[in-house]
């Protein structure tokens, strides 16, 4: 059996996601968040710089959306051109990154706390994520 161990947390997190989003009516930050964060929850460094560029687009995107009435997919595809343009600055200065932790997971997180608030969108984040990787963890030690 090939094991992908990417592929194995992007699905597993996309899994509980959508059963914590079904149980709870909280998004996780993006239907990708939790499987990605958990590849990289053993590097809480880049962790942070990631979940730091999602409240910066956050901040960012509420005044956009305020003076421009952005919604929905606009609304989401501008917090993902902020978090794009925002990934440059924060290399120079942190180091590379993934890019999925260095742009899509800032960009994704920012527009759920626009949308769900602040501490509603980063418990989900965390709980999730903490599970899929304990899932993981679990799972690995079991079918390997």
């Amino acid at each position: 059996m090939i094991y992908d161990h990417e592929t194995f947390c992007l699905a597993i997190g996309m899994l509980l996601g959508m059963f914590y989003y079904h149980k709870t009516g909280w998004a996780c930050g993006g239907i990708i968040t939790p499987g990605v964060i958990a590849m990289y929850i053993n590097d809480p460094w880049k962790v942070g710089i990631s979940l730091a560029a999602g409240l910066l687009t956050w901040g960012l995107l509420a005044l956009l959306v305020r003076f421009t009435n952005l919604y929905g997919r606009q609304r989401l595809a501008a917090a993902m051109l902020i978090a794009l343009a925002l990934r440059y600055p924060l290399v120079s200065v942190w180091g590379e990154t993934s890019l999925w932790l260095g742009w899509v997971v800032p960009g994704l997180v920012g527009a759920d706390i626009e949308r769900q608030g602040l501490l509603t969108t980063l418990s989900a984040v965390v709980a999730v994520s903490v599970v899929t990787a304990m899932c993981v963890q679990l799972l690995q030690s079991v079918v390997l």
